[in-house]
C-alpha cells in the first residue's frame, strides 16, 4: 500500500530535521573560535642586555608602543636581547618583529624567539636566520600550547651585534 504525503506536510518534516542540523553546525563553530587573538605586548615593559650608548632614545618601550617610525637599540655586543614581561600567562600564538626602515635591516639575523613562565625557563619558540632588509617583517608560529609570561628575542650568532628592532608584537590570548 502506497504511502502518500503532501508537499507541504514533506517540507515541514524536511525542515524539522534541518533546524536541528543547523544549530548543531553553528554550536560546533562557536567552540571551536571561542577566543581573538591580540597584541598582549603592546606597552608591557621592555628589559633590554643592554642600552645603545646610554641613550634615552633608544629604551625597550619604543619596540612595544604601536609606532613603526622608531626602535629600540642595544649596545654592541656577542648576544644582545630584549625581553617583554607580559605581565600574566598568554597563550603565545605568533611574535613578529619588524625591522627598522631607516637603515641596519641586516642588523637582525640569527634571532631565537623565547617563551616561558619565568626568566630562567624558557624555551625556544622559533628562529630566523636572515639577515633582513629595511624594514622587513619576521613572523615566527609558535607550536600550540605555548605558553608563558615573558618573551624573549636574543641574536644568537656573531660577536658585535646591535638588536634593533622597530616594532615587537605577539599574538595571543590570556590564560588562567
Amino acid at each position: 500500500m502506497p504511502i502518500h504525503i503532501s508537499l507541504k506536510k514533506a517540507l515541514d518534516m524536511f525542515s524539522l530535521l534541518l533546524v536541528p542540523a543547523l544549530v548543531c553546525i553553528c554550536h560546533v563553530d562557536i567552540i571551536t573560535c571561542h577566543y581573538e587573538l591580540t597584541n598582549v605586548a603592546y606597552s608591557k615593559p621592555v628589559t633590554l642586555s643592554s642600552l645603545f650608548d646610554n641613550d634615552s632614545r633608544y629604551v625597550g618601550s619604543k619596540v612595544v608602543n604601536g609606532l613603526f617610525s622608531d626602535l629600540t637599540a642595544t649596545a654592541a655586543e656577542r648576544s644582545p636581547w630584549l625581553r617583554i614581561d607580559l605581565g600574566a600567562r598568554f597563550e603565545i600564538n605568533e611574535i613578529e618583529v619588524f625591522a627598522r626602515t631607516d637603515c641596519c635591516g641586516v642588523q637582525l639575523h640569527d634571532v631565537d624567539f623565547k617563551v616561558g613562565e619565568n626568566i630562567h625557563d624558557m624555551y625556544r619558540c622559533g628562529h630566523y636566520t636572515g639577515p633582513t632588509v629595511k624594514g622587513q617583517r619576521i613572523a615566527v608560529f609558535c607550536p600550540h600550547n605555548t605558553i608563558g609570561r615573558y618573551v624573549q628575542i636574543q641574536i644568537t650568532k656573531g660577536h658585535n651585534n646591535e638588536l634593533t628592532p622597530a616594532e615587537v608584537l605577539v599574538w595571543g590570548v590570556k590564560v588562567n
